[in-house]
């Protein structure tokens, strides 16, 4: 049964405009595919903290998936407490969302690693409005907005979309206006790498955070050209997985 699924061949990822899959061969096809090109799986655990880990290995003839463990062992453990996870994934202009259950803790090539039964089904959509991703909040993703000019100020990005929206949070003393365009902002990864992007400014509006203090958020669009911004938010989630910032955890 196994040979009928794993021919050899790269698996190539479904991409209609919206499907739900209940074939176990579609489904491992898709799975396979997440795997071959080390797309992060984010699930939110306990209060508002992400989980993001990738698949290591995919196995059609006992129905079952590996993922690794991610850097922290608290999110692990939690995660592995879990009766039902659910996991999204963004592979190239599609949003994928599956459920599973009852993970358990196993080993890969002598590493840990958690075990998924397939799921039973998969939605796989796209959509003009993308998900946003949110940035965790103890997660250093600076914006040097507006770089070269006088009015450079430092802002913090709260979350972004695979089609270019994003918010950005700064210092109430900042004035900006509906429409104004920033131009070389260099976004400051966990890692220390930068990339300079424009922003074009669709709202401003004054909000009050957690500790009392005032600021503003704006919504923000990038100004690059589709396959640009699909590559910067490639870099973006990629870094914040690789780095592990997705999974630095807030004190106890």
């Amino acid at each position: 049964m196994a040979n009928s699924i794993d021919s050899g061949k790269t698996p190539q990822l479904p991409m209609p405009k919206n499907a739900l899959y209940r074939s176990r061969i579609e489904i491992y096809r898709i799975l396979q595919a997440l795997k071959k090109e080390r797309i992060s799986l984010g699930t939110v655990i306990g209060t508002s903290r992400m989980f993001v880990s990738h698949i290591i290995s995919v196995d059609p003839a006992t129905d079952h998936f590996l993922i690794a463990y991610c850097v922290n062992k608290s999110r692990n453990k939690t995660l592995l407490a879990l009766p039902i996870v659910e996991f999204t994934a963004f592979y190239k202009e599609a949003q994928i969302v599956f459920e599973v259950s009852n993970p358990l803790d196993t080993e890969f090539d002598g590493q840990p690693a958690i075990q998924f039964a397939f799921p039973q089904s998969l939605i796989l959509h796209h959509r003009r409005e993308q998900p946003r991703i949110p940035v965790p909040e103890d997660t250093s993703l600076r914006c040097v907005a507006d770089e070269g000019s006088t009015i450079s100020f430092e802002a913090r990005i709260v979350d972004i979309s695979l089609d270019g929206m994003g918010g950005i949070l700064y210092d109430s003393g900042v004035t900006l206006t509906e429409g104004a365009m920033l131009k070389g902002c260099r976004i400051i990864m966990p890692s220390g790498d930068a990339i300079i992007a424009d922003f074009r400014i669709r709202y401003v509006t004054a909000i009050t955070l957690p500790d009392g203090t005032r600021a503003n958020r704006a919504g923000v669009r990038f100004t690059q050209s589709p396959e640009r911004v699909k590559k910067l938010i490639g870099m973006f989630v990629y870094d914040l997985d690789r780095t592990g910032a997705w999974n630095k955890v807030k004190p106890d």
